[in-house]
């Protein structure tokens, strides 16, 4: 089985408990799990809508958008159209089980294909990848589609390599026989610049690194070099 279908299985397995992590309805014990070990996950969530800037009327990518989260909360704000795509039918599942409940519901779409391969035949403003690289064995390919698709920003973490929490997640996803790559500050920066992306923001947020991409910026600062070199 190749490391995309062992992630995939993974995460079809394990929707249900990587969709309770949003919930405000907790046990003690769940609680203070969650505040130890995945309080990244709400703090990412919270600074995406900070950082994002004005949402009202735009086009959203959610890539590996899980249970739809992200997305939905996207329509909420008033986003104009948001797609989401996962490649674990369970989690696609729990997103459109969502929207039925969510008013502007019409304004998402929640497809379960692979990213690399699908074609959306448009482009958004925004691009969205949270907890995503994670498990890319090669996020270049992954990173230049996201910008072919994204004429504003691209938002998306990577979980850094050298922290402590690292080889414990590193041991119990190889255990639970999912792929897993981390990254140092300087990982990042390289793949940005194999990519191109100049004008961009990283933020150290504990276990991840969030990345704010400036597309359109970038985009006419690498036209001008060109001219220039003419």
């Amino acid at each position: 089985m190749q490391g995309e279908e062992k992630v995939q299985k993974y995460f079809h397995k394990q929707a249900a408990r990587f969709d309770s992590i949003y919930e405000e309805r907790k046990t003690f014990w769940q609680k203070v799990v969650d505040r130890f070990f995945r309080q990244v996950v709400r703090d990412r969530f919270d600074l995406t809508f900070k950082e994002i800037g004005e949402i009202n009327g735009k086009t959203i990518l959610d890539v590996g958008c899980g249970s739809g989260r992200y997305a939905l909360e996207f329509a909420r704000r008033g986003a104009h159209r948001v797609v989401g795509i996962d490649f674990a039918q369970a989690m696609i599942d729990l997103a459109k089980n969502y929207a039925q409940d969510l008013a502007k519901k019409d304004r998402c779409k929640f497809i379960s294909e692979d990213f690399i391969t699908y074609d959306f035949k448009e482009k958004f403003d925004y691009t969205v990848a949270m907890g995503f690289f994670d498990y890319l064995k090669n996020p270049s390919d992954y990173l230049v589609r996201m910008k072919d698709y994204t004429r504003g920003k691209i938002v998306a973490s990577f979980p850094k390599r050298w922290i402590w929490r690292t080889p414990i997640r590193k041991i119990r996803l190889f255990l639970a026989k999912c792929q897993v790559y981390f990254y140092s500050r300087r990982d990042l920066e390289k793949l940005l610049k194999e990519n191109q992306i100049y004008e961009y923001e990283i933020f150290d947020l504990s276990r991840d690194f969030i990345l704010i991409a400036q597309i359109a910026q970038n985009d006419q600062k690498i036209n001008r070099q060109t001219k220039e070199g003419r």
